[in-house]
C-alpha cells in the first residue's frame, strides 16, 4: 500500500537509513557511496520513483578556518619576493586571527624587516589593519571574505581591509547527490543535485539537526545500484567533518507516469466551430426595386 500522499500506485515505498560510518568515504567524511544489495528501481516501466530526505543529523565539526577549503595564509612582497605566511586550521574569532598571525610574523625567515608587521582588528568597524616599518606588498590572500581583503594587491606601510571581516563560516549545508539525477538548479542556473538545503543553527561542537515538516519530494531519474551522498558549504566546498560521522533518512516513493496528450477531438471541433461560414440574416428586409415607367403610348 502507498506511505505516502504523493505516491498514487499500490506499490509501498520504502525508506533507506544511512550512515556515513558505512559507505565508501572520501572529501574528509563528506563524500559516500553507499553499495546496496540489490538495485533500487521502480517495478514497471510505467511507474517513476521520487525521492526525499526525512531527518539528518550533522555534526558541526568542520572549522571555519580550514586546510581542507584552503582560506588560511597572506602573500606579502618584499623586495620582489613572495613570503606566504600560513596559520594553522582551527576555529577562528577574530581576535584568535589576530593573535595567530602576529605570532606568525616573528616566525618569518626570508626577511626579517617582515617581522615587525603586526595585525590588529577593531571592533567598531569589524575591520583588521596591517602596519609594517617598511613599504611592502601585500600581493593577495586565501581569507578575502574572511579578512575581507578584496582590494589586494595594495602597497603600504598601513593597509585597513575594504570590507568587514566574516568569520561565521558555512550559513548552510548543502546535502546533494551526483547519482540521482535531480534537476535542481543554482543560482547559476546549472543543476546541482542538490536534494536539501539545511541551514546551520547550531553552534560548532554541536549536531545540526534538519526534520522537515513537509519533506519535499523529487523526481529520481534513474535506478540505483547503489547511492552516492555528498554534504558541501555555501561555496561549492566539501566539508570536513574531522572524523566525526553523519546520518539522514532517505525516502522513496512512487508515481505513475503520464503522458501529456491532446484530446484532438474536441480541439479540432472547437476550430471548425470558430471558422465555420455564418449565415448573415438581415435585420430588416433590402428595398424592391423600383418600378420602371411605362413608355408613352404612341
Amino acid at each position: 500500500m502507498p506511505t505516502h500522499a504523493s505516491n498514487d500506485t499500490l506499490n509501498g515505498g520504502l525508506s533507506v537509513y544511512l550512515q556515513s560510518k558505512d559507505g565508501v568515504v572520501t572529501e574528509n567524511g563528506s563524500k559516500c557511496n553507499f553499495f546496496t544489495e540489490s538495485i533500487i528501481d521502480a517495478p514497471r516501466a510505467d511507474i517513476g520513483m521520487l525521492v526525499s530526505i526525512l531527518d539528518a543529523e550533522i555534526p558541526y565539526s568542520w572549522y571555519n578556518i580550514s586546510d581542507e577549503i584552503g582560506n588560511n595564509s597572506i602573500t606579502i612582497k618584499y623586495l620582489g619576493l613572495n613570503t606566504v605566511v600560513t596559520i594553522p586550521e582551527r576555529n577562528y574569532s577574530a581576535y584568535n586571527i589576530v593573535d595567530e598571525f602576529n605570532k606568525q610574523f616573528k616566525l618569518i625567515t626570508s626577511f626579517i624587516q617582515l617581522r615587525d608587521m603586526v595585525m590588529t582588528f577593531s571592533d567598531t568597524s569589524n575591520k583588521f589593519t596591517i602596519t609594517s616599518n617598511v613599504p611592502i606588498i601585500i600581493s593577495s590572500t586565501t581569507m578575502s571574505k574572511e579578512l575581507g581583503m578584496t582590494d589586494l594587491p595594495q602597497t603600504i606601510t598601513t593597509y585597513t581591509s575594504n570590507q568587514v571581516c566574516n568569520l561565521a563560516g558555512s550559513s548552510s549545508v548543502y546535502i546533494r547527490s551526483e547519482n540521482m539525477n535531480i534537476k535542481n538548479i543554482n543560482s547559476y542556473g546549472k543543476n546541482n543535485g542538490v536534494l536539501a538545503k539545511v541551514l546551520v543553527t547550531s553552534s560548532p561542537g554541536q549536531f545540526i539537526f534538519f526534520e522537515p515538516s513537509t519533506p519535499q519530494y523529487y523526481i529520481l531519474g534513474n535506478s540505483l545500484s547503489y547511492i552516492n551522498i555528498e554534504m558541501k558549504d555555501d561555496n561549492d566546498n566539501y566539508l570536513d567533518f574531522n572524523g566525526l560521522t553523519w546520518s539522514l533518512t532517505l525516502s522513496i516513493e512512487y508515481y505513475r507516469k503520464r503522458t501529456d496528450t491532446i484530446n484532438y477531438k474536441y480541439y479540432l471541433n472547437s476550430i471548425n466551430e470558430e471558422f465555420k461560414p455564418r449565415t448573415i440574416k438581415d435585420s430588416a428586409e433590402k428595398p424592391s426595386k423600383p418600378a420602371t415607367e411605362k413608355e408613352d403610348e404612341k
